[in-house]
């Protein structure tokens, strides 16, 4: 018999985060609202909250069917996207700002919560699996490490808006270590890899972009030094599945309302930028903003935030490395795209 799927409704639980644990600064929620992981955070995000009941289609019970799970910081839902085809298969309801997201090898996505100060583990059919408080800040982007089993967090900054910090929790804790690099002050995304060394981007305290490293074992994160070109505002962070390249977001590229991925060759603390992956929209234009993707299949899965105005928020699947125009899209969903993982099964 099929198992009967009541899927989450976070309401309840983000509210009890909110009103327990330790409280935040006055001055938090609005530094929280002004420096989000989306380049498009000169203004407010105005959030249009999602009501309705969290469903999740039985299809994906009949099929291991590869899902794309996406958050939207302003109808406050993860969406989730069936794979290539980018059918909705599911929506899950009731979170207080869900951003950035990593997945495991059991298909099951951790969501950070920023302002509930919550990281979810949902499985592959939408359930919540697991939850870790952070007590520290705001947690923004999370990495898992397949060498370890550990989920890194990055929290953009602390609670009173002072230096963010890399918080490790191993499997099945939920009391992390801390790490931080003395130089960086914001922390955004971040990616392991395999041999369990933690890359993750933010920016500086006068907010130049910054690339840092926490190598398996260290006590503390050093700065990777990036040449061959510029990355204006930090994005995702990933080892490529296809090459030895690391992959770095540029939600800003060439310093325009456009988002590449660049590619980069890492040696010792240093970085070269290697080559970029330029992505467009169905109409040939540059994208917006791509705050998080995922490289997976020969293809980059993701959502275009599109604050530009141009077209529609979409959420899209382009080949990987040539980039162009999009292989598919669906715009019937997202407002403000943020986070991406991808499910491959149970």
């Amino acid at each position: 018999m099929m198992k009967t799927r009541i899927l989450i409704t976070l309401a309840a639980i983000a509210l009890a985060a909110c009103s327990g644990g330790t409280p935040a600064s006055p001055i938090a929620p609005a530094a929280v609202a002004q420096l989000s992981t989306s380049v498009a955070a000169g203004w407010p995000v105005a959030a249009h909250p999602d009501r309705r009941p969290s469903w999740v289609s039985p299809d994906i019970d009949a099929k291991q069917t590869q899902v794309l799970f996406v958050s939207d910081a302003s109808t406050l839902d993860v969406y989730m996207y069936e794979l290539p085809s980018l059918k909705v298969v599911g929506t899950i309801t009731g979170f207080s700002q869900p951003q950035g997201e990593c997945s495991n090898s059991k298909g099951d996505v951790w969501v950070t919560d920023t302002n509930a100060q919550k990281i979810y583990e949902l499985s592959h059919l939408g359930r919540l699996e697991n939850t870790l408080s952070d007590s520290d800040g705001y947690p923004v982007g999370c990495a898992w490490d397949p060498k370890s089993g550990n989920v890194a967090v990055m929290n953009i900054f602390d609670l009173l808006g002072k230096q963010g910090e890399v918080l490790v929790y191993p499997p099945g804790s939920k009391q992390p270590t801390s790490y931080v690099n003395a130089h960086q002050y914001y922390y955004d995304f971040g990616g392991y890899d395999g041999s369990g060394d933690l890359f993750f981007d933010g920016r500086s305290e006068g907010g130049a972009f910054m690339l840092s490293e926490l190598p398996d074992g260290s006590k503390a994160a050093q700065t990777i030094k990036v040449s061959g070109g510029r990355i204006y505002f930090p994005g995702m962070v990933q080892m490529s599945t296809a090459s030895s390249s690391l992959l770095v977001g540029d939600q800003e590229c060439g310093g325009a309302s456009a988002a590449c991925i660049d590619q980069l060759t890492i040696s010792g603390t240093t970085a070269k930028i290697a080559g970029s992956v330029k992505l467009e929209d169905a109409k040939g234009d540059a994208v917006c903003d791509l705050v998080q993707g995922v490289e997976a299949n020969g293809e980059i899965a993701g959502s275009d935030w599109e604050f530009c105005g141009y077209t529609a928020s979409t959420t899209d699947l382009w080949a990987y490395p040539s980039g162009g125009e999009p292989s598919a899209g669906n715009d019937s969903t997202d407002t403000t795209p943020v986070g991406a993982a991808l499910s491959s099964g149970r």
